[in-house]
């Protein structure tokens, strides 16, 4: 996964070659969560984007920080992640997964 100013591409790593190309703010740093379904990409605006790889569409975007996100680590539990950002704040976040009735 490569975040820039607009886009985030997403790699196949064994052949090198780009699998999609997706939409996005200023993207500075990036986290592909577990089971390969959704990134998280930390913006310099202070935003969280929250990407459906599957679909290659922007679900959802959660302002985070008055600063720009400068980092984004898993916790070893991996239901839940940390962000770093030019505000001098470290922010614990929790996550799940859930199915919409209408896909079951």
């Amino acid at each position: 996964m490569l975040t820039s100013h607009n886009v985030v591409k997403f790699w196949n790593p064994s052949t090198g070659s780009c699998l999609s190309i997706i939409d996005s703010g200023y993207g500075l740093c990036g986290l592909i969560l577990p089971r390969n379904k959704y990134a998280i990409v930390g913006t310099k605006g202070g935003t969280i984007e929250i990407i459906d790889i599957w679909s290659g569409t922007c679900i959802d975007v959660v302002k985070a920080h008055g600063g720009s996100i400068r980092s984004i680590a898993i916790i070893q539990d991996g239901d839940n992640f940390v962000t770093r950002s030019e505000d001098h704040e470290v922010k614990f976040w929790e996550y799940q997964y859930t199915q919409q009735l209408d896909q079951v």
